[in-house]
């Protein structure tokens, strides 16, 4: 029996400029594995393509958020 995702839990809006190996061969629904705030999860911002993001800060699943002057939130429609 395949595991099921309860996606009223899972938090789905998330920068789309952050990064981590899993973008790139994950086959989870669209960023879950963004949720993971895992110490051992190395993240990056594919604008600066760096730990550090355009607003000079540190760059991870938790601290990512619309507080950020840098932030594009994953859930705003294309004009």
């Amino acid at each position: 029996m395949a595991d099921t995702i309860d996606l009223t839990q899972v938090k789905l809006d998330f920068c789309t400029q952050l990064r981590t190996k899993r973008s790139y061969i994950s086959d989870d629904l669209p960023a879950t594995y963004l949720t993971e705030d895992v110490s051992e999860t190395g993240y990056w911002c594919v604008r600066t393509m760096g730990v550090i993001g355009p607003d000079d800060g540190f760059v991870c699943a938790s601290a990512c958020g619309a507080n950020r002057s840098c932030y594009k939130s994953s859930l705003t429609r294309p004009v």
